[in-house]
């Protein structure tokens, strides 16, 4: 336990039998906690690093995680499976929408058909965009598509990706449900996200989020 201490400093080790043909299957869940005037443990964020897009019996694993606030998860309204990739000798940007679940509808609508945006956004602007298929009345629906952005190495840390999930409409205009934003300029599993898939490049890498509202 650190006392009174916004930057700290632990230089702590832990030592985990595992056995190597587990790596593909196993995450890290770091829990972060502080300590109120009652002496009750408070959360103050969680980040988990899945073990399968690191090479550790090759080299270890060095890097900062971004921890998400779990306090600030009243406002999703549903999670949603990405898996990002960087091919640095194309210079492309591979974002495979995965699946959702536990969507909540806008207007308290009971049924909707959903589907979801992925935009390409440099220093705030929409550069390109591209969406799934319809998924009809299925608050969690399987996409498994992959969106494929050309992208020089260069920007790459000017860009992010903001990802909407939303309800398609006979007339074109659906609602959105919510939004995740993923890139170096985002916060939480977002930047989280983007750094492991740098640090990984070639491999994709797999992670949920949670779905914010508009």
């Amino acid at each position: 336990i650190q006392r009174n201490a916004y930057s700290i400093f632990f230089d702590e080790k832990f030592s985990i039998p595992l056995d190597p043909t587990a790596l593909e299957e196993k995450s890290l869940r770091f829990s972060v906690f502080g300590i109120d005037e009652d002496e009750r443990n408070v959360s103050t964020g969680v980040v988990e690093l899945k073990l399968s897009v690191l090479d550790l019996p090759l080299q270890p694993f060095s890097g900062w995680l971004y921890l998400q606030d779990q306090n600030k998860a009243a406002d999703a309204v549903g999670e949603i499976l990405l898996s990002l990739s960087y091919l640095p000798t194309a210079e492309r940007l591979t974002v495979v929408v995965v699946k959702a679940k536990n969507l909540i509808w806008t207007n308290d609508k009971t049924t909707a058909d959903p589907f979801v945006k992925v935009y390409l956004l440099q220093d705030g602007r929409k550069m390109s965009k591209k969406k799934t298929a319809v998924k009809r009345d299925d608050p969690n629906p399987v996409f498994n598509e992959a969106m494929i952005f050309s992208v020089p190495a260069i920007v790459l840390q000017d860009l992010s990706l903001r990802v909407t999930v939303a309800e398609s409409s006979s007339d074109g205009r659906g609602d959105n449900v919510g939004h995740v934003i993923i890139g170096p300029a985002a916060s939480g599993m977002g930047t989280t996200h983007w750094n492991q898939m740098l640090a990984t490049l070639r491999r994709p890498v797999s992670m949920w989020h949670a779905v914010r509202r508009n």
